[in-house]
């Protein structure tokens, strides 16, 4: 059965890059919100290189996307 290896792997790569981007979101607004309560600069540097990493790692997944892929 190709055609239902491929239908769930592609499911699997949507669903990947869509809970990858909700944790980008989320980690952005406890940054901003981090940023915004003054909080120690310590706090705010971690949760800023775990952001740097997350999008990091989305963009070289959006990079390694097949032709057609990057289509839909």
């Amino acid at each position: 059965m190709v055609i239902y290896k491929y239908t769930v792997e592609k499911r699997q790569i949507k669903g990947e890059r869509y809970m990858l981007n909700d944790e980008i979101c989320k980690l952005r607004d406890k940054l901003n919100k981090s940023i915004e309560d003054n909080e120690d600069y310590e706090v705010i540097y971690k949760l800023s290189v775990e952001l740097d990493e997350l999008i990091a790692q989305f963009y070289s997944n959006e990079n390694n996307k097949k032709p057609e892929e990057i289509a839909r």
